[in-house]
């Protein structure tokens, strides 16, 4: 076997020195060339509450290099129009390799404290470096972002209400209409209302009635009742429906922000009914009949007394009052004598108001049924409504008397 010579041993090590150098020459001027990543930055608002809010920053970095790179020293400050910093954080970095991409993200926990949070400012600083052999080249991120979040301020939900009439009350100056009004928080922070204003009008649209009512806190998914009595103009029973226009301002508080929502919600009642209010059972509306007799040489003229008593704080009207006399047989009312001439019956607050009238009946519709009459029954029917008011309740009494020819 044949030894390389020494002159051989030095060239072949001159042209390994010499590829050597190109190789390490080629690294270090793609080293020299080392370029910066391409990086999509997205913040989004994940959680927020009263007191905080979560924001998810994601970066989305590309290696265009024909190497790896390295992310390091990732800081995320976050800053208010006003230059007040609600958040810092350090993001953890990594290996990228040569043609890659690859995901850093971090929830940040930011805190308002009053500050106006429309806009952010978000500055992100970090390294990327790229090591080849015992050479390393670094080069400084220094980015920044303007995120606006009006559009989330915006999709903040407004609270939503329900109306709920409990009773109706006749008073000297109106109906006092006794409601709850439930509102609903469907944010997933606090909110709070001060105060609401309510307008009902009628069908016509004039307004018959109006109330300032105070609210309060609304915690998150929760819901506030509240306890209201408004006074409506009499005109309220003329109309079909009525709209109540709920408004007011919710106020909204936001890691640590104050922000108000106007809110504005109409809703439809149904007008109540006058028959269900005069005919309660807790203040009923009280009638009588009485029913007395003569003899005469035409008939039997009967005297009819009509007593309509108002238990309400508000004058009462019976109009449309007929007066009806049956004979009663085996069960069956014959009619045998009437009396719709009859003026409107005023009842005052707390009286009595008095209808009498007198119905000759002749004897040849009592002899009809000589010897078969049980009983005369009086009937008095009427509609019992306000002064003013086209809506009444239909009311009848009824009497049963007795024949004494020879009282």
């Amino acid at each position: 076997m044949k030894i390389p010579s020494n002159k051989n041993i030095t060239l072949i090590s001159i042209i390994l020195i010499i590829i050597l150098i190109i190789f390490i020459g080629v690294f270090i001027l793609n080293l020299q060339l080392l370029k910066s990543p391409e990086i999509i930055i997205k913040i989004e608002v994940s959680e927020v509450n009263s007191n905080e809010a979560i924001i998810s920053i994601i970066l989305n970095v590309n290696n265009p290099n024909s190497f790896d790179i390295n992310i390091k020293n990732l800081k995320v400050v976050m800053l208010t129009p006003d230059g007040y910093k609600i958040a810092q954080v350090t993001i953890k970095g990594g290996k990228i390799p040569s043609y890659k991409n690859n995901n850093f993200n971090n929830d940040i926990l930011v805190l308002f404290n009053g500050h106006s949070p429309e806009l952010i400012t978000t500055k992100i600083t970090g390294e990327v470096s790229a090591n080849i052999l015992f050479f390393e080249k670094t080069l400084q991120l220094n980015m920044g972002v303007i995120t606006s979040i009006e559009d989330f301020l915006n999709e903040i939900s407004v609270p939503s209400l329900s109306v709920n009439v409990e009773s109706v009350d006749l008073t000297k100056g109106g109906l006092n209409l006794t409601n709850s009004i439930e509102i609903f928080n469907p944010n997933t922070f606090d909110i709070y209302i001060d105060d609401i204003y309510v307008e009902i009008k009628s069908d016509t649209g004039k307004i018959i009635g109006n109330a300032d009512l105070n609210a309060g806190i609304i915690p998150a998914k929760d819901y506030l009742l509240i306890k209201s009595k408004i006074t409506l103009l009499f005109e309220a029973l003329n109309s079909e429906m009525l709209t109540l226009n709920i408004s007011g301002d919710a106020g909204v508080k936001i890691a640590g922000f104050n922000k108000k929502i106007p809110f504005n919600v109409k809703i439809k009642i149904v007008v109540p009914d006058l028959e269900e209010i005069l005919l309660s059972k807790n203040s009923p509306t009280l009638i009588s009949i009485k029913l007395d007799e003569k003899f005469t040489l035409k008939g039997i003229l009967f005297y009819v007394t009509l007593e309509v008593f108002n238990s309400y704080n508000i004058d009462l009207v019976l109009r449309n009052v007929t007066i009806r006399i049956y004979s009663v047989m085996d069960n069956k009312n014959f009619l045998i004598g009437e009396n719709e001439n009859i003026n409107d019956i005023i009842s005052k607050v707390g009286t009595s108001g008095y209808l009498t009238c007198k119905i000759l009946v002749p004897y040849s519709k009592m002899f009809n049924n000589i010897g078969s009459v049980d009983w005369i029954m009086a009937s008095g029917v009427g509609r019992v409504s306000i002064e003013g008011i086209e809506q009444s309740a239909f009311l009848e009494i009824r009497g049963y008397h007795s024949l004494h020819p020879f009282r």
